[in-house]
C-alpha cells in the first residue's frame, strides 16, 4: 500500500524540513550545484523523499525549482526508468568496495544519457566500508561536471572525514507530534487520539509512524508492555521471576517494550495528579492506566519511570538482561 508522503517527488508536497528544502531550491534556482551532498536523520524521516524530489528537480527539462511533472525526464522518473538516475543498492551489511565499483565507478565514467546530471542516489551510505569510502572518495576528488551523488545515512559519523569534507551536509531534524498527527488524521483515516498516539512513538518521523500504524507486530509489542505493567501490581517474587523470563525471550524488542511501560507510568502519573483523561496518550488502554494510577503513589509513578530509564541505558551498554529486568521490578515494586 502506498501513502501520498511516500509517492510525492515534489518539494511541495513534502511536510517539514522547510531550510533544507530552500537550500536546495536556491541552489538550483542561482546554479550553484555541488557534486555531493549528505542527508542525514533517522529511519523514515524523508531523507529519500527529499532525494529523489532534488534528483527529479535537477533533471527537470523545463528547469525551475520545481519539477514540471510533464517533461521525457519527470516521466521517466515517476515509473522509476530513468537512465540517468542510479540507486546503488547492496546486499550484506555493508556496503563493500566491489558494489561501488560496479555501481559508480563503472557508471560516473558514461555521460548521462539524455539529462543533464547523472545522478547517483544511495541509501545507508553510512554502511559503506573504509575500503569503499576510499574508493568513492577517488571520484568525489575528481567527479566529472555531470556526476551527482546524494548520500542518505543515519548516521554521519560513520564517514571518513575526508568524505564529509566533499559533501554539503543536511541534518533531518524531527517532526513534532503535531505535524504527525495532522498528517495521519488526514492521510491515513484514523482519529485524532490514535494518530497522537503514533506521532509519540514516531521519533519525530512520518515514515516510521506510518510503518508502525500498519505493523501487527507493533501492537503485540505494546500489548505485552501494557500487560506487563499491570501483571507487575500484583506480582509476587514467584511472579517476577516468571516475568522476567517472558521478557527476556523477546530481547529484541525489550527496549521498545519498557518504552512503553515508561508511557504507561507517564500516563498514570497524569491521571493520578489531574484526574483528566484527556492527557493520557493511551486512552485505548484507559482502564489498565487507572488500575495502576489506583494502586500507586505519583512519587513511585516518578521513580519507576527513572528506573526504566536508568535499565534502558544499561541495556544499551549490553549489560546483563536478566540481572537488569530483575533489579527493575524489584524497584518497581518497592513501595
Amino acid at each position: 500500500m502506498l501513502y501520498p508522503l511516500l509517492i510525492s517527488m515534489n518539494f511541495s508536497q513534502i511536510i517539514g524540513h522547510k531550510k533544507v528544502i530552500e537550500h536546495l531550491q536556491q541552489s538550483v534556482l542561482h546554479n550553484r550545484i555541488n557534486h555531493a551532498y549528505i542527508f542525514d536523520g533517522v529511519k523514515g524521516i524523508g531523507k529519500m523523499t527529499i532525494a529523489k524530489a532534488f534528483a527529479k528537480t535537477l533533471n527537470c527539462e523545463k528547469g525551475g525549482i520545481e519539477p514540471c511533472g510533464e517533461c521525457i525526464s519527470c516521466k521517466t522518473f515517476d515509473e522509476n526508468n530513468n537512465p540517468d538516475i542510479i540507486y546503488v543498492t547492496h546486499e550484506k551489511k555493508d556496503i563493500r568496495v566491489d558494489e561501488i565499483r560496479e555501481q559508480i565507478l563503472k557508471n560516473i565514467t558514461l555521460k548521462p544519457y539524455r539529462n543533464k546530471y547523472k545522478i547517483f542516489i544511495i541509501p545507508e551510505a553510512d554502511k559503506m566500508n573504509v575500503l569503499a569510502q576510499n574508493a568513492f572518495l577517488k571520484t568525489l576528488e575528481e567527479p566529472p561536471e555531470y556526476g551527482i551523488f546524494l548520500l542518505l545515512c543515519e548516521n554521519y559519523n560513520k564517514f571518513l572525514v575526508t568524505v564529509l569534507s566533499r559533501c554539503i551536509m543536511f541534518k533531518l531534524h524531527p517532526l513534532s507530534t503535531e505535524v504527525i498527527s495532522d498528517y495521519l488524521v488526514k492521510n491515513m483515516n484514523i482519529s485524532l487520539e490514535q494518530a497522537r498516539l503514533y506521532s509519540i512513538y514516531s521519533q519525530g518521523s512520518i515514515g516510521n509512524a506510518v510503518e508502525l500504524l500498519n505493523s501487527e507486530e507493533f501492537r503485540d509489542i505494546r500489548d505485552t508492555a501494557v500487560e506487563t505493567a499491570v501483571r507487575l501490581e500484583d506480582a509476587d517474587l514467584i511472579e517476577l521471576y516468571k516475568i522476567t523470563d517472558d521478557l527476556k525471550e523477546n530481547k529484541s524488542a525489550l527496549d521498545r517494550i519498557l518504552e512503553i511501560m515508561y508511557l504507561v507510568y507517564r500516563d498514570a502519573l497524569v491521571l493520578k495528579e489531574t484526574g483528566d483523561e484527556s492527557r493520557v496518550i493511551q486512552g485505548d488502554k484507559l482502564e489498565q492506566t487507572k488500575t495502576i494510577a489506583e494502586k500507586t503513589s505519583a512519587s513511585m509513578l516518578i521513580k519507576r519511570c527513572d528506573h526504566i530509564n536508568d535499565t534502558r541505558n544499561r541495556l544499551g551498554r549490553n549489560g546483563n538482561t536478566q540481572l537488569l529486568l530483575e533489579t527493575l521490578f524489584f524497584k518497581i515494586k518497592e513501595k
